[in-house]
């Protein structure tokens, strides 16, 4: 490559990556906010729930199949910390909406 081409390309980089001079765009209206009136521990609560059932009743089957395991105990287990990291975590976006 030549000298002059290294350099036109050297520009066009500079001019890409530069950083406007003009100030970033204002934020706009929390129109999209979502107020809480309440209702996002019932879903807490819910999603805490369907966890804790699910991972129960998972548990409780792996216990059934393992001959060295208390199947009762495990679901209980399961089923209890499930319950409270989901009630701690909360529910994902995709559960709420």
């Amino acid at each position: 490559m030549a000298e002059d081409e290294i350099e036109r390309l050297l520009r066009e980089i500079d001019a890409t990556t530069a950083k406007p001079t003009a100030q970033p765009p204002a934020p706009k209206a929390s129109a999209g906010v979502a107020t809480s009136d309440g209702s996002s521990s019932g879903g807490r609560l819910v999603f805490a729930g369907i966890a804790a059932a699910a991972l129960g009743v998972g548990a409780f089957l792996f216990g059934i199949f393992t001959p060295w395991t208390d199947a009762l105990d495990m679901g209980v287990a399961g089923a209890g910390a499930a319950f409270i990291t989901a009630l701690v975590a909360g529910p994902p976006r995709w559960f709420s909406n």
